[in-house]
């Protein structure tokens, strides 16, 4: 098993547009720094709109967090529909849950539109309960999604579950669908060809060292705008101060030898497949991909908030260990390469969309964790930019503004570290956090 990212891999099967790097000064109406998900979902709703465009990436389009990504296209990131709303209360986690699945309506538009080469596959989501607890965790997401009004869903228990999975040690599940896997690297590389050919200037390997008033410099130019998107993973407080509220998770990610038919004829007893993933603490997750390949990604308590990567195969092969227990017809699987990777999020799991205090012409994307959320962040934040924001979108701004409750502060990172900081805060919003505004309506159980 090799250290390597299989969506570069892919790339070959394919040729792209190159962009050059930025070697000038330029001047535009709105610059978008960081070509990722967020940063070419933005990107998407200027099209037409009559405004000079420059978008710039360190790497290339899709070559930081969001093309190494799994390609999971469902509302569930790090947060459960029944973790929302034990938080915001129904209500609330209604409309938070909504920004992810617009999100998602975003990306599987581009995909059909553009007509973009990316392995876009129709998986249904599957949420695995393991053992008992596990049971009851898939059993809670069952009612919560009913009393939300969702209608898309159903739950199987163990003889159910049978005749759509063949595995062992899962006890339940919720399924619903409208959920989808890609090849994100892909569908950003097909995007920015998408981008170009209706005006948007795009710069790859340039980096932003620093912005001053309204100009971003790199080391061989800048770029003066009339508004800048800030949507950059790891972003230095030389960029900003933001950089305090975001911290990084690290999860592993590997790809298999292809399977048999008959091997995915015996995981699939219905002939369906699914994107799946179980309820623990530090959660597996796995997906065909193209070729018959499972595409498998996990990591463990002890390597999650370090502060650096972490590439030792230890914890990957642990992974896998793990996922042959419940699908024990595949012991001999081979698992070819894998890959580490930081996410960012915040203290809460849920992304931070700001404004500088200083310079309300900035816009920052940061710590939003699944692809989703990014697309539709990306969109809310040119949608502000245009005046085209509905009331209803205004919203989530105080959703996801730096300034919600969290329920450790920021300046406890000098007495116990960050990274232990970001861990406790991120536990503690997964499964127990109520916010301040919030509690009188939970504990009338509106729910």
């Amino acid at each position: 098993m090799i250290v390597q990212n299989w969506w570069f891999t892919t790339l070959l099967r394919s040729s792209y547009k190159t962009c050059p790097a930025l070697q000038k000064d330029l001047k535009c109406d709105v610059l978008i720094i960081g070509g990722g998900m967020s940063g070419v979902s933005a990107a998407c709703e200027f099209i037409d709109k009559g405004l000079k465009v420059i978008l710039i990436e360190k790497n290339i389009l899709g070559g930081s967090s969001s093309g190494k990504s799994a390609g999971f296209l469902t509302p569930d990131s790090e947060l459960e529909l029944s973790q929302l709303v034990r938080r915001f209360g129904v209500k609330g986690a209604n409309e938070i849950w909504s920004a992810p699945v617009k999100g998602i309506d975003l990306i599987v538009n581009n995909v059909r539109k553009h007509n973009i080469t990316c392995d876009f596959r129709v998986q249904d989501s599957l949420f695995l309960g393991k053992g008992n607890s596990g049971l009851k965790d898939v059993q809670d997401e069952m009612n919560c999604r009913e009393n939300v009004g969702f209608t898309n869903q159903e739950l199987y228990t163990k003889d159910g579950l049978d005749r759509i999975l063949k595995s062992e040690g899962f006890l339940g599940a919720v399924r619903y669908n409208e959920t989808y896997g890609i090849n994100c690297l892909q569908y950003l590389q097909g995007m920015k060809s998408v981008l170009i050919e209706n005006g948007i200037e795009i710069y790859e390997n340039t980096e932003v060292h620093s912005i001053n008033q309204n100009i971003a410099y790199t080391h061989a130019g800048s770029i003066k705008a009339e508004q800048i998107i800030v949507a950059i993973d790891k972003m230095d407080k030389s960029i900003s101060e933001i950089a305090d509220e975001i911290y990084h998770a690290q999860t592993f990610l590997s790809v298999s030898e292809p399977l048999s038919d008959a091997e995915v004829n015996q995981m699939f007893p219905s002939g369906k497949e699914y994107q799946m993933w179980d309820n623990t603490l530090v959660y597996s997750y796995w997906r065909l991909i193209e070729e018959n390949r499972i595409l498998l990604g996990g990591g463990s308590a002890t390597t999650t908030f370090l502060r650096n990567p972490w590439y030792n195969d230890s914890v990957i092969n642990g992974v896998h260990k793990r996922f042959k227990k419940h699908f024990n017809f595949l012991n001999s699987l081979r698992f070819i390469q894998y890959w580490p990777g930081l996410i960012d999020t915040s203290r809460d799991l849920l992304p931070v969309l700001v404004r500088d205090d200083n310079n309300k012409s900035i816009h920052f994307i940061q710590g939003v964790v699944g692809l989703p959320w990014a697309s539709f962040c990306g969109h809310l934040v040119a949608k502000n930019i245009l005046n085209e924001s509905t009331e209803e979108n205004i919203k989530y701004y105080e959703y996801f503004s730096d300034r919600r409750y969290f329920a450790l502060p920021i300046w406890l990172k000098k007495c116990i570290g960050k990274p232990f900081l970001f861990s406790l805060n991120n536990g503690w919003a997964k499964y127990y956090q109520v916010d301040k505004n919030d509690r009188l309506r939970y504990k009338k159980n509106e729910f």
